[in-house]
């Protein structure tokens, strides 16, 4: 597992804030974190946790890689092929995983579960998908999306029309469909490291 490099975080921060003519306290407000979280990121904390560095790199106005350094991505949670996704806890360590070649933006990455994508997809797999294209799901009709559903669940599916407009089919690859749900968002898939280059 890398670790985060905390010197070179808070060095970021310190350099971005200034730029900004920023205090701690609208750092603070700007990041929905209290005072005393910006005061030990800052001072104390060896491990942050990715939320709250995703909450100060949002309040900051710059991406999330701009504060984790840019040759790494963070390694959100699992992304289940035939089920819903489990995102770390904000105080876990995350681990992070090298950064796909010429990506650019905010990346993040999900270990994929399950067998409902094989071949395409092993358990182990790493999916890298872009935090900024979460957006309608019509634009990536037949794609291999990463794809939240409006009740809940995220899901590793190719997104296929549904029988109403505003409807949406879940293709695996070898289990049953998913059909007629609603989604929330759809990002496609940008690159995948296999489990064995890990």
């Amino acid at each position: 597992m890398a670790e985060i490099d905390i010197q070179n975080v808070r060095a970021t921060i310190v350099r971005e804030m200034e730029s900004r003519g920023m205090s701690r306290r609208k750092l603070s407000a700007a990041s929905g974190i209290g005072e005393t979280a910006i005061r030990d990121l800052l001072e104390r904390t060896a491990n942050p946790g990715i939320a709250t560095l995703n909450k100060v790199a949002a309040g900051l106005d710059v991406p999330l890689e701009k504060l984790i350094g840019s040759g790494q991505v963070p390694l959100v949670g699992k992304i289940g092929a035939g089920g819903e996704v489990s995102y770390q806890a904000d105080d876990d360590d995350v681990e992070m995983v090298a950064r796909p070649p010429n990506a650019v933006g905010d990346i993040l990455a999900l270990e994929v579960l399950g067998e409902s994508m094989l071949p395409k997809y092993e358990a182990g797999d790493v999916i890298y998908i872009s935090q900024s294209r979460f957006e309608e799901a019509q634009q990536h009709i037949g794609e291999y999306c990463a794809i939240r559903l409006r009740e809940g669940g995220t899901y590793l599916k190719m997104l296929a029309p549904g029988r109403e407009p505003t409807r949406f089919t879940l293709r695996s690859l070898n289990a049953g469909d998913i059909e007629d749900v609603e989604v929330e968002w759809a990002t496609p898939v940008l690159f995948i490291m296999p489990r064995r280059s890990r």
